[in-house]
């Protein structure tokens, strides 16, 4: 593919095709692959699950089998396809798996499902939009705590659903992307404190860690960037290791920072209250600032694009 596109790789150019192909056509609405993926992450928890009696040492083994299991069959079959592909069905097939594991249109749609509705005044449908990208409730939230839930979720997610898969499809190429974004959907589903899943889902949540951390990084450079650079590095830095998780925080507190708005703080999950550390600095964030995370996520990833061309 070198020899048609001059000085662009064909990493650089697989990057490019998929990136406008999730852009102008989001996610496919029937036969999304993680759909079928979902059904055996069931049965696979199904088969190796065991009851929250047993040792936890055991119930960890179980999960460390259950996520190869899971995860491993798929990244081989991919590995050996690309082995044995000609150069330009590697390349298609490369640029396919790309545009499946990134979600940048899907995150976008998500953002403005919840302002839009928001703008108006219909809280009920901003309520409604943001319950399906959050695990909080959200039947009783204000008006700026609908644009809080939406900022996080948005900011949060511009890191794992498509500077991620970028990341590691630039380093270990589609093989790469697949991994992480399988093992990323395995921890969404088995990532709990649960009783159920507190052990069997450890390895499920500890390699999702891992394979966010580099990346977690380099967007919160990207977020300073695009946005507030000094308190975009200050709140990650200060802020960041005070959240639960280890990647959300520093580039959640860089987004808010970035953004000049405060994120965090209380929040209902499962009838429970929760206090969070609070995230960024300045002002309580408006719908006006949902849409201005949306377009520090786009700014990212054209920087992104932009900088790889060059790089790859």
């Amino acid at each position: 593919m070198d020899f048609l596109f001059g000085h662009i790789s064909t990493t650089a150019l697989s990057l490019l095709v998929a990136l406008l192909l999730d852009r102008l056509f989001g996610e496919p609405n029937v036969l999304h692959p993680l759909v079928g993926f979902g059904k055996w992450v069931d049965w696979c928890r199904s088969a190796l699950q065991l009851p929250a009696q047993v040792k936890p040492c055991q119930q960890r083994l179980n999960g460390v089998l259950a996520w190869g299991l899971a995860v491993l069959p798929f990244v081989l079959v991919l590995w050996w396809l690309l082995a044995v592909l000609p150069d330009w069905l590697e390349f298609i097939l490369g640029t396919i798996v790309l545009y499946f594991t990134v979600g940048w249109q899907s995150l976008r749609q998500h953002g403005v499902a919840i302002a839009e509705p928001l703008r108006h005044g219909w809280l009920d449908d901003a309520r409604e939009a943001v319950g399906r990208i959050v695990s909080r409730d959200t039947s009783s939230l204000s008006e700026g705590e609908i644009s809080k839930a939406g900022i996080e979720s948005v900011l949060e997610n511009g890191s794992d659903a498509i500077f991620a898969p970028i990341f590691w499809f630039v380093l270990l190429g589609p093989v790469g992307a697949l991994g992480y974004r399988l093992s990323n959907t395995l921890d969404a589903m088995w990532g709990y404190k649960t009783p159920s899943l507190l052990h069997f889902g450890w390895c499920a949540a500890r390699i999702d860690d891992v394979l966010n951390y580099l990346p977690a990084r380099l967007v919160v450079l990207t977020y300073a960037v695009c946005g507030k650079r000094e308190p975009a590095m200050r709140c990650a830095r200060q802020q960041g290791c005070r959240w639960k998780s280890p990647n959300a925080g520093p580039v959640m507190a860089a987004g808010a920072g970035a953004l000049t708005v405060k994120l965090g703080g209380k929040a209902q999950y499962f009838g429970e209250t929760q206090e969070r550390p609070c995230l960024g600095e300045g002002r309580e964030p408006t719908v006006e600032d949902l849409d201005k995370s949306i377009w520090l996520v786009d700014k990212g990833v054209y920087l992104w694009a932009i900088v790889l061309c060059f790089l790859i």
